[in-house]
């Protein structure tokens, strides 16, 4: 592996680990092809010491609840994705038309993904901009090219669907979820293999966009001083974004209860999951991951609201 993408990978592990193991760990890397099943291997890893860096004591209780909350946010970006995909042009959206439960179960899901949006955009655009107008005065690039992170790795997946479509003669986009399934595919797209390597690529850019944006996020999050900032932000906008969360995973849990007892057949088809998986499991890996998401935007707004109120019984009477 060359040494540029050996130090580039190790940077995405917390700073404490970094400075623990991470010259033995470039070393280690530079020793190894970079396959893309290494790339998203140190990902992965450096995502699960990211999330173990949370509960650190070296950050204060604003900086732990901005951290789990960008956590939160992503995996249940993760989780609305594939369950859009995996319901979007399938009998199942046509079951939704007969049945006002699913539907209403899916709206509920909508609804929560649109509060928890607006939550993120309330605390993180005005935030983002002051540590991106101080990393300017202080010529601080990593910082702002951590920021950038997101964006760009957005950027990267809308080019490779974009590019991927033109080359299929912009009749297949090239999603995990459209690879075969139990149903005939139309004869303009393009041969089954291409789908599963086009697809394939597509699902590791959307894992590496979204590990990348987590622990990016979170570097940033923990070089920033939020004491500036007041706390009244930080503990309802943990717990709003909580709640939007907790909604979405109980609307997701709702639909497949719904979608059981009215589109049983379809719901056990394979014609929308996650590669060819029955569109049961794929529901099930969402709500796996909702309700990680949940625990997680539980556990920032307690921290947030544990603190202040353990200040507050601390003043003294008068």
């Amino acid at each position: 592996m060359p040494g540029w993408l050996a130090r580039q990978l190790a940077m995405l592990y917390p700073k404490p680990w970094r400075d623990r193991f991470g010259d033995e760990f470039v070393a280690f890397l530079e020793e190894h092809p970079a396959t893309p099943s290494a790339i998203l291997n140190v990902i992965g890893s450096a995502t699960l010491e990211q999330l173990r860096a949370a509960g650190d004591l070296e950050m204060d209780a604003r900086q732990r609840t901005l951290v789990l909350m960008a956590f939160a946010y992503l995996a249940a970006v993760a989780a609305g994705v594939n369950f859009y995909w995996t319901v979007n042009d399938t009998p199942l959206a046509t079951a939704m038309r007969s049945h006002t439960e699913l539907s209403a179960s899916f709206r509920t899901v909508a609804l929560g993904s649109l509060a928890a949006f607006a939550v993120v955009i309330a605390i993180a655009l005005p935030i983002t901009a002051s540590i991106a107008l101080d990393a300017i005065n202080r010529r601080r690039w990593r910082t702002l090219g951590r920021i950038a992170v997101p964006f760009g790795a957005a950027f990267v997946v809308g080019i490779w669907l974009v590019v991927g479509m033109i080359v299929t003669g912009r009749h297949w986009v090239a999603t995990p979820w459209d690879v075969t399934g139990d149903w005939p595919a139309p004869a303009e797209w393009p041969p089954l293999a291409i789908r599963w390597t086009m697809g394939s690529v597509t699902f590791a850019l959307l894992v590496c966009a979204l590990a990348a944006s987590a622990v990016a996020a979170s570097q940033v999050i923990r070089e920033t001083d939020l004491s500036r900032y007041r706390a009244i932000w930080f503990r309802f906008a943990s717990a709003a974004l909580a709640v939007s969360v907790i909604i979405m995973t109980a609307g997701i849990a709702g639909w497949g209860w719904f979608a059981q007892q009215y589109a049983a057949l379809d719901f056990h088809s394979r014609n929308g999951g996650l590669f060819n998986s029955t569109n049961v499991f794929s529901w099930a890996a969402s709500v796996v991951v909702f309700t990680g998401a949940s625990v997680m935007a539980f556990l920032s707004a307690q921290s947030q609201w544990r603190t202040n109120s353990g200040k507050a019984l601390s003043q003294p009477s008068h």
